[in-house]
């Protein structure tokens, strides 16, 4: 997936620590484990630098900049002197092009890095191997946490006892126990003001050991936004229960559990994508206080048991210009009797076998033929504009990778409202592009839209054996004219469950007079883990998409 970009750009980042820098009377200090000379008893120079990150920490004061050079520290960190406002924030960084790593490996210490401090600015570092938090931050505020990575730890990063106004941008998280990105009232003050930019969670240790990517909330926590941030491999990717919290163009897929669980009040959910879950894609839960989530120009598609569930009437929902798709039971699950809380319209409705497009209390539910012919809006007042699609081939492009553009003949294209409607898509495509808004978290951009040359498959047909197969597999495309050829629209690609493309075919025949058939064989020369793959042709205006699975 390609991501919208927030207005900040990496490339600004040496301006920026360069200015703070020159601030009038602050120091510059090194910090190089590998160096001959290191010690922490010399100046801290680039010729005698400290030795240890921790003597860093205990000697600068607000302005200061700690560049750390290349090597591993294996040592836990306490920051608590402070920067002091507007300019004169602390700064510890990855050396330019270089990348320390804080690592717990034999140390007898819980967590990486500990900051009871304000007014700090932690850029280029990567923290691993701690049995608590690779990063935790007690109180203090306007901190910024600038391209690190934390990964082979219990928990991530932790905010809690009222640490507020911080900002994560680019932070990669993976392979954590309970959770990537946390806020929790951990000595009853709670948190609040974050801001997380393009930071991505994924791969729990155990991921059904109810593992979140991002978990914020568990009291009183409020005022998050984060923009362009992605989970997968883990149990929740997205765990929302702070109020007047905005997720804006977020990604999660491949959840044990669920894509988005959202409680409290005031939570929004923009240009969000949810897929492939084995629970709910989108669960709005009860927490014993009634609260309003908005759903606006959502894709959430292929889940296991709901699209979208609402447990308790007590919350207020409001969802407009979404799709709602693939799920293997229910659409849109109501968990007790009664819709008076919903307010719906301009969406699009599918389930795989049409019948149970939506249930409430279990009792009264409603077909994929029964919500295109008025009987649900008639029995809940919403939806008069909705529509409902039997075929996914005619709402997204290739769902079978998951690519969940839309194709120009999409029902979904021009066909939603206006109000409320965000200006760009998930990608930062301007809307509205055409006749009107589209419904869904992509707007259709004729002539640039991704892959648009997947088209409807016809005349032709997949055949791979054996199946599932251990070394190699033998791909026979049916149906190819002499016109075949490997260009832009005529391809051949393995994707893995993600949408990731693996590998890019190429025949190994000559062709026949049309039709015809095309011979190939796949043998896998990465490496690749076993499961399920996709292989997936484009002929010209043609698609089709075939499922195999590999065993190693």
């Amino acid at each position: 997936m390609i991501h919208f970009k927030m207005p900040y750009v990496r490339g600004f980042i040496p301006f920026m620590l360069f200015a703070a820098i020159s601030i009038l009377n602050a120091s510059t200090y090194y910090v190089d484990v590998g160096h001959p000379s290191a010690s922490d008893s010399n100046p801290g120079t680039m010729g005698l630098p400290w030795a240890t990150i921790q003597h860093a920490a205990d000697e600068v004061a607000a302005g200061d900049t700690v560049f750390i050079r290349e090597g591993t520290y294996n040592e836990n960190v306490y920051i608590g002197t402070s920067g002091t406002p507007p300019d004169d924030y602390i700064i510890f960084r990855a050396y330019p092009g270089e990348s320390p790593v804080l690592d717990g490996t034999g140390v007898e210490a819980e967590n990486g890095l500990v900051v009871g401090s304000s007014y700090l600015k932690l850029i280029g570092l990567e923290v691993c191997n701690w049995y608590g938090n690779g990063m935790w931050f007690e109180s203090g505020g306007f901190t910024e946490i600038w391209d690190c990575e934390v990964h082979d730890v219990m928990y991530g990063i932790g905010f809690a006892y009222g640490a507020h106004d911080f900002t994560l941008n680019n932070v990669l998280m993976h392979h954590f126990d309970l959770y990537g990105f946390d806020a929790s009232p951990s000595g009853g003050d709670p948190c609040y003001n974050g801001t997380l930019n393009d930071c991505i969670a994924h791969t729990g240790r155990s991921p059904g050991e109810n593992v979140d990517g991002f978990a914020f909330g568990h009291g009183d926590q409020h005022d998050y936004v984060l923009n362009n941030c992605t989970a997968y491999g883990v149990f929740d990717g997205f765990d929302i229960s702070a109020r007047n919290t905005t997720l804006n163009a977020c990604l999660a897929y491949d959840c044990d559990n669920g894509c988005y669980k959202l409680w409290q009040e005031e939570v929004r959910l923009v240009n969000c994508i949810g897929y492939d879950a084995s629970g709910s894609i989108t669960e709005i839960d009860w927490d014993g206080d009634p609260g309003t989530t908005y759903l606006t120009n959502c894709t959430f598609f292929d889940s296991e048991t709901y699209v979208l569930w609402i447990e308790n009437p007590g919350d207020e929902v409001y969802m407009y210009n979404c799709i709602l798709a693939g799920g293997d039971n229910i659409c849109l699950a109501f968990e007790l009797m009664g819709t008076s809380n919903y307010h719906g319209d301009y969406n699009i409705f599918h389930t795989d076998d049409g019948s149970r497009a939506v249930a409430v209390g279990y009792t009264d539910e409603f077909s994929l033929t029964e919500v295109e012919a008025g009987d649900w809006t008639a029995y809940s007042g919403q939806d008069a504009h909705s529509l409902v699609v039997f075929d996914l081939d005619t709402l997204f492009i290739n769902p079978s990778v998951y690519d969940l553009h839309l194709p120009s003949w999409s029902p979904a294209v021009d066909r939603g409202a206006a109000g409320g409607a965000p200006t760009v898509d998930f990608e930062g495509n301007p809307r509205p592009v055409g006749a009107g808004y589209d419904i869904g978290a992509y707007e259709y951009t004729p002539g640039g839209a991704i892959n648009e040359g997947l088209l409807k498959p016809e005349n032709f047909e997949i055949i791979a054996y054996p199946n599932p197969f251990n070394c190699a597999i033998s791909i026979e495309i049916s149906g190819v004219g002499t016109d075949y050829n490997l260009s832009l629209q005529n391809q051949i690609k393995i994707f893995d469950i993600t949408g990731k493309m693996v590998e890019n075919l190429t025949p190994l025949c000559s062709l026949y007079p049309a039709p015809c058939s095309l011979l190939l064989s796949w043998s896998p020369e990465a490496v690749i883990p076993s499961g399920v793959y996709f292989i997936n042709v484009v002929m010209g205006e043609n698609s089709l998409a075939n499922k195999v699975v590999y065993l190693k």
